[in-house]
């Protein structure tokens, strides 16, 4: 069978438009990622509460990826020492 330019025209074209839409997700993500002033005073309070809930859902047995290879305990320590030193510093 022979080839012509429109043989996988169409895989191209899905991954030119994937290649857009993910450009277009990260610029604006980005844009409102610089943007958290809305946030502040508030960004080390979120990362503890982060902390300390994968720290939880990995002593029921949940695995969350971005905290593979922390044990549990740790994250929870963790979590309570940067939530209640950030709580003394800002009183």
């Amino acid at each position: 069978m022979r080839k012509t330019i429109f043989d996988g025209l169409g895989e191209r074209l899905a991954q030119a438009r994937a290649r857009a839409v993910t450009s277009i997700i990260t610029s604006n993500l980005r844009r409102f990622l610089m943007n958290l002033g809305l946030l502040d005073g508030f960004k080390t309070y979120l990362v503890a509460a982060a902390m300390i809930l994968a720290a939880l859902g990995q002593l029921v047995g949940v695995d969350i990826p971005s905290f593979d290879g922390h044990a549990a305990g740790q994250l929870l320590m963790e979590g309570l020492a940067i939530l209640f030193l950030r709580k003394g510093i800002k009183g």
